[in-house]
């Protein structure tokens, strides 16, 4: 099963056009429908953003239509804070980007993070700065642990996986080795689907964390993507207490790719 249904979140702020350039690259590489969702709220419609608000939609039809895609617009109330009420559910995947601390006020709340936790559906996010020139799944790393939300990521991500020139498996573990069975048995798993994997192990000796380790792997193996689960303890817990998602979601050079 590939992506058949993608949605794009819009809005009037620096980051849109690179967010739109690389839905456009990923809608393309699976011959997916384009779904633009503007996300813009009234602040945005108002002041210096509104020639820029105004003219989502249009910026948003001209650039699809120019790659030949199949699309659909619609335009989010400035109100709407669910995941239904911003078109999250008739998708396969959403785009978005990280809030961009001098932008935020010009889009939705809710994205990304209430929509990574409500929607059920993966959201590929993008690092605010993002440009769009690089290419994403080429390289992909996949951050796995045995929970229920990391095997929903690399389900989720399945068609990029298949696709990639390659695939690391990075298991952060304090017994890891490449020979365990539980890391053979996923391995073959993703090889049964088609995807060329090597194994990136780290063994936890609690000198390092779990995310600094998975960056030192990133600066290793030039990956362009992070597959991996979102949330494994509660948000509060994890923005409390620390935790991996937070991280990954404010991490400032790297494409992720969420599943909840």
């Amino acid at each position: 099963m590939g992506y058949r249904d993608i949605v794009v979140y819009l809005d009037a702020g620096a980051d849109c056009a690179a967010r739109l350039r690389t839905a456009i690259d990923v809608a393309a590489k699976h011959q997916a429908r384009l779904i633009g969702v503007d996300i813009s709220t009234k602040e945005a419609q108002e002041g210096e953003s509104h020639d820029l608000a105004l003219a989502i939609e249009d910026t948003f039809t001209s650039a699809v239509q120019a790659a030949g895609l199949d699309f659909q617009y619609h335009a989010a109330r400035p109100e709407a804070h669910t995941a239904e009420q911003l078109f999250s559910h008739s998708a396969d995947i959403l785009v978005a980007t990280q809030p961009h601390p001098d932008h935020r006020h010009l889009s939705n709340s809710s994205v990304p993070k209430e929509v990574l936790l409500t929607a059920g559906v993966p959201m590929l996010v993008l690092p605010a700065g993002w440009t769009g020139e690089d290419a994403i799944g080429e390289q992909v790393i996949v951050a796995w642990n045995f929970s229920r939300e990391s095997t929903r990521a690399v389900h989720d991500a399945m068609p990029i996986l298949k696709a990639a020139r390659k695939v690391l498996l990075f298991v952060f573990a304090s017994n890891y080795s490449d020979q365990n069975a539980d890391v053979q048995e996923i391995k073959r798993h993703l090889e049964h689907h088609g995807v060329t994997v090597a194994l990136a192990g780290w063994r936890d000796t609690g000198q390092t964390d779990f995310t600094s380790a998975l960056f030192a792997v990133l600066d290793r193996e030039s990956a362009d993507l992070i597959v991996c689960g979102a949330y494994g303890h509660s948000p509060l817990f994890e923005d409390v207490f620390g935790g991996a998602t937070p991280n990954l979601l404010n991490n400032i050079s790297m494409p992720v790719l969420m599943s909840h």
